[in-house]
């Protein structure tokens, strides 16, 4: 009995002891790492500070340029027609697609034997008329002096035989305007060019039977002047001098230059060309207003032979001469925040938020005619928070400014 009672206790005991004993170990080894911890090494706080991109700002002359694109066309286009009817009897190769002609050259001709004889029965009437207006003539000063001998009173208009010598005046002149029908029907058997041109397009032959104003012998058009319409914005409307005209015949300003380029070969050609006219309605569809810019010569040979003739037909960008706005400052178009302002970077690296004057904002570039100066160095990284005064770090960029005047 004593024996399990012993037990008993000896397990209580245990139950009692071990516990305690844990946590006696457990403070021990607590002391044990804070007396063999070392001491955290002491840091300086440091600032983190945004990293911006600057570049300094130059000014330099402004001009404002608009950017446009459209087909050269020929100012005068002629479809050509048959004046008289006819079997054509020859076409001459200037009438070939293509082909060049000077004003008076012979393109084609058309049988002319019913109009010559058409001349000669004219001239045998003409004759006739002529006769009979020289007798008519005759008798009417014989009827004077009959009456002045014979007669009484007051001749009468019939007796003078002034109605019949007017008849016979009549005759004459209207044999006479026969004949001029005659010739000119004639000579327009021979088709002849009305100006300096090129052929577009041949749609008659030889043996073709042609009608008078009605068939069309071919599209030929001025190579004296070529011309092309550009659609312009109202907004870019006013970054150039327009030659507005007026009902009185006054126009304003002078021709603006228009650079013309386009593509051939690989290789990208220029011709030069001026502002002709603005044409007098805006498209109700896209609001935009076309100017025309004229081109002289468009065929001729420049001063470099390799340099290709501006075709009609040929797709070409321009680029117009528009208003100078003096010095100026051109900045990338990241850099302009919403409302007209930029963040520039002062001399303690605190950004500023600067509002500016905006004359134009393109695509990659915007003018700015006020609220910088020289030196400025303007901030080109976006910052997610932007507040005025708060410091950042500064590390420059390349220098980003165009020498020059902007095109």
């Amino acid at each position: 009995m004593n024996t399990r009672s012993d037990f008993k206790k000896g397990n209580i005991l245990l139950k009692v002891l071990l516990p305690i004993g844990f946590i006696v170990l457990a403070v021990c080894f607590v002391s044990l790492l804070m007396f063999l911890k070392s001491e955290p090494e002491k840091k300086e706080l440091v600032k983190v500070l945004p990293r911006v991109e600057v570049v300094a700002l130059a000014s330099q002359s402004l001009s404002l340029s608009v950017e446009s694109q459209g087909t050269v066309q020929a100012r005068t286009v002629t479809d050509l027609t048959a004046e008289v009817s006819g079997v054509i009897e020859s076409v001459e190769a200037k009438l070939f697609a293509g082909s060049f002609f000077k004003k008076g050259d012979v393109l084609l001709t058309i049988d002319n034997v019913e109009y010559v004889a058409a001349l000669a029965n004219a001239k045998s009437i003409r004759a006739a008329a002529q006769l009979a207006y020289s007798q008519e003539e005759s008798l009417a000063q014989q009827a004077v002096l009959d009456f002045k001998e014979l007669g009484r009173g007051e001749p009468s208009d019939l007796v003078l035989r002034k109605p019949q010598l007017e008849k016979a005046k009549a005759d004459l002149e209207s044999a006479e305007a026969a004949i001029a029908l005659a010739q000119r029907n004639l000579s327009k058997t021979t088709v002849r060019a009305p100006y300096d041109g090129r052929v577009q397009a041949k749609l008659v032959d030889v043996g073709q039977t042609v009608n008078a104003r009605m068939t069309q012998l071919a599209r030929i058009f001025n190579v004296d002047v070529a011309e092309v319409r550009l659609p312009i914005s109202a907004k870019e409307s006013g970054y150039i001098n327009l030659p507005e005209s007026y009902s009185d015949g006054k126009t304003e300003s002078e021709p603006s230059i228009v650079e013309l380029n386009s593509e051939i070969g690989g290789k990208v050609w220029t011709w030069l060309a001026t502002l002709d006219r603005v044409e007098g309605v805006i498209d109700v569809s896209t609001r935009q207003r076309y100017i025309v810019a004229r081109v002289d010569n468009p065929y001729g040979q420049s001063s470099a032979p390799e340099h290709p003739p501006l075709k009609v037909g040929q797709f070409v960008t321009a680029t117009i001469t528009g208003k100078s706005l003096g010095e100026g400052f051109i900045i990338p178009r990241s850099a302009l925040k919403p409302n007209d302002v930029v963040w520039l970077i002062d001399n303690e690296d605190r950004l500023q938020i600067t509002p500016v004057s905006v004359a134009k904002a393109g695509v990659d570039e915007v003018y700015v005619t006020a609220g910088l100066k020289n030196g400025d160095r303007l901030c080109l990284t976006q910052i997610g928070i932007a507040v005025d005064g708060m410091e950042v770090e500064v590390e420059s960029a390349p220098d980003r400014s165009r020498e020059g005047a902007a095109e």
